[in-house]
């Protein structure tokens, strides 16, 4: 799936997911389904509607849409062009948009290393990035996936402490780099464990995988923040995409010790079957379930709370006769949707951020085109509709976390 997932996009009975990049080649992921059958949606939630935005007269009222400035944040970031890393250098577009530094954190992916040799490579190389990031004052989301040079670790053997060493190595060699707690940001431990890409979905493995991890990052850097992600729908079987549900995620949090986790990440995506099929699920209560979230934090003691999601342009890009193109308005419906769900969750004492997922990935084998302009930002319904949703999560307190990358 991705040495860097984040879009999980969903199949109703089969999904193939590609998820594409090494420790030194960091872009990120979709996936490409294929579907059968009817989706289950598990879901007990209401519908949502879009939410009424006074129109600004400097946005183009198009298709319906309300709309809204987004230039409502401090300086921007001067020199972020120029950045040696892809995902600063994007941010730079962001930020001439909204004139002003709207992102608290955007991400980028790194393996597992599997060996101590591996280990002190992996830091030089991440040591350079997180500095960066620390120049530019942006704070990292770091996806920790448990690939190394482009093969699935064992994940039997990683909860057993078959890469402890090499785990050991790592951080003492970041740590020898000059990288601080601070600096580090926040890593997601074994991101999408509940999916069958990796070799294991079970749900007392990942425990023992996270917290290994979590320890031995925190006896180097015991202010740094661990965080873990799973995804909305959970599958009980490695390698088969069959039979998938929404069902809670305590299991796989609650062998977890207490105090090692700070924060809890859930995923969901919109997805359409391919358009001669017409099958379409755009409800973000339906994909993204943040009361499962909810659960998942009661049981870790813990009240920090961040969603990853994103809407697409078009799905099948690239197959001729099958594209399917989402329209503005539905686009901001379903992010409409997704602020008022986290709304929901403020009120009932968490926090919570939303890590926007927005790379164009029309171009490769995913065939999905998950960003809201083209080469630049424009003057158009999908600008802003991003425009507008910036501007009303930020009207609700709500942090904005981003992956995007200019490298392909």
């Amino acid at each position: 799936m991705v040495v860097g997932t984040l879009t999980t996009v969903y199949a109703d009975s089969r999904v193939a997911k590609t998820m594409s990049h090494t420790l030194k080649v960091h872009h990120s992921l979709v996936t490409a389904h294929s579907t059968n059958s009817k989706k289950k949606s598990g879901s007990a939630h209401d519908g949502t509607a879009a939410k009424n935005t006074k129109p600004n007269a400097s946005q183009p009222v198009l298709a319906g849409l309300q709309t809204a400035s987004c230039t409502i944040f401090p300086p921007k970031n001067p020199y972020l062009s120029q950045a040696l890393t892809p995902e600063l250098r994007k941010l730079a577009q962001y930020e001439q948009l909204c004139n002003g530094s709207l992102f608290s954190r955007t991400s980028f992916f790194v393996e597992t290393p599997s060996t101590v040799s591996d280990a002190r490579s992996s830091a030089n190389d991440i040591a350079s990035r997180l500095k960066e990031y620390d120049q530019f004052g942006i704070k990292p989301l770091v996806f920790m996936e448990p690939t190394s040079n482009g093969s699935n670790l064992d994940l039997s053997q990683y909860a057993n402490g078959a890469y402890d060493s090499a785990l050991d190595a790592y951080y003492a060699a970041l740590k020898s780099q000059g990288i601080t707690d601070g600096m580090m940001g926040i890593w997601v431990l074994l991101p999408e464990g509940n999916l069958p890409e990796w070799s294991s979905v079970d749900p007392g493995i990942y425990a023992k995988v996270v917290t290994r991890t979590a320890q031995l990052q925190k006896k180097y850097f015991p202010a740094s923040q661990v965080s873990l992600m799973l995804d909305s729908e959970t599958y009980p079987a490695t390698g088969s995409w069959d039979n998938g549900s929404y069902t809670s995620l305590v299991p796989y949090v609650q062998n977890i010790p207490s105090g090692l986790i700070d924060s809890f990440g859930v995923q969901g995506f919109p997805w359409a079957a391919p358009s001669s099929e017409g099958s379409t699920y755009y409800d973000p209560n339906t994909y993204l379930r943040l009361d499962f979230a909810e659960q998942a934090a009661h049981s870790l003691g813990i009240q920090s709370l961040w969603v990853n999601t994103g809407t697409f342009h078009q799905m099948y890009a690239n197959q001729a006769g099958e594209t399917v193109t989402v329209s503005p308005l539905d686009r901001q419906t379903m992010l409409n949707g997704v602020i008022k769900q986290v709304n929901s969750a403020k009120s009932q004492g968490f926090s919570v951020a939303i890590h926007l997922f927005a790379e164009n990935k029309a171009s490769v084998s995913e065939g999905t085109d998950w960003s809201y302009w083209q080469l630049q930002p424009s003057n158009d319904a999908d600008t802003a509709v991003f425009t507008t949703f910036v501007h009303d999560a930020t009207a609700s307190n709500i942090p904005l976390w981003l992956f995007d990358t200019d490298e392909h």
